[in-house]
């Protein structure tokens, strides 16, 4: 009876310790997720918080990209360390790196960034008097530091804010914004190569293609 008890006891014991590493593990959560997805045919790679919870899987993954591709809103994170090491690949010419921001100053209607503008001040008073547009004026400024002809281009579309795409030549990040938050913290989806990547690469080939060219300084 008494080794009875103690195999239950040691069985109950390993159950637990299972469970606890499925609960704090976000590693075999992840590669379980991924699993399944690889078994379903799905190209679905990753979920992420906001881009907090991305940063660190989004670096590794710029840093050993052979180009990049970005079209984003108002452009922020372009300013922050995730990018940093990208930025200044693409300075030196050591890789490609293409950079897709709003046109502060297109006279074409209507007015996305206005639009998209007039969404964030319903939940963030500090906008609502051309905040946004400043914003994005000073990231081209940021970027045209940067510029190098044939390495780091920077294009300027016209068209509504509704998304961040990151694109590299293994993965995609989606970023859908939503209207009641700021796009860093929405939820960010990770794609690696199949549909869904080549939907999105499409997409932004498309805006790189017919947004306007910003020159050197």
């Amino acid at each position: 009876m008494g080794v009875l008890k103690e195999i239950v006891i040691s069985i109950a014991g390993s159950a637990i310790f299972l469970v606890l590493i499925w609960v704090f593990s976000r590693t075999a959560r992840q590669a379980t997720r991924l699993m399944a997805t690889r078994v379903l045919g799905l190209d679905l790679e990753d979920t992420f918080r906001d881009s907090g919870a991305v940063a660190s899987d989004l670096q590794a993954e710029l840093d050993r990209a052979r180009w990049v591709t970005v079209i984003t809103s108002r452009g922020n994170d372009l300013q922050r360390q995730v990018f940093a090491d990208t930025l200044r690949a693409g300075r030196g010419g050591s890789k490609d790196v293409r950079v897709l921001l709003p046109d502060p100053d297109s006279t074409q209607q209507p007015d996305w960034i206005a639009d998209r503008e007039e969404e964030i001040s319903a939940f963030d008073h500090a906008y609502g008097n051309g905040l946004l547009r400043e914003q994005v004026r000073q990231n081209v400024t940021f970027l045209e530091g940067y510029m190098n002809p044939g390495f780091l281009e920077l294009r300027l579309y016209h068209l509504p804010h509704v998304g961040r795409i990151i694109l590299t030549d293994r993965a995609a990040y989606l970023t859908r914004y939503q209207s009641n938050r700021h796009g860093h913290s929405t939820p960010v989806k990770k794609y690696r190569r199949g549909d869904m990547y080549d939907y999105l690469s499409r997409e932004v080939e498309l805006v790189w293609k017919h947004a306007r060219r910003v020159t050197p300084p």
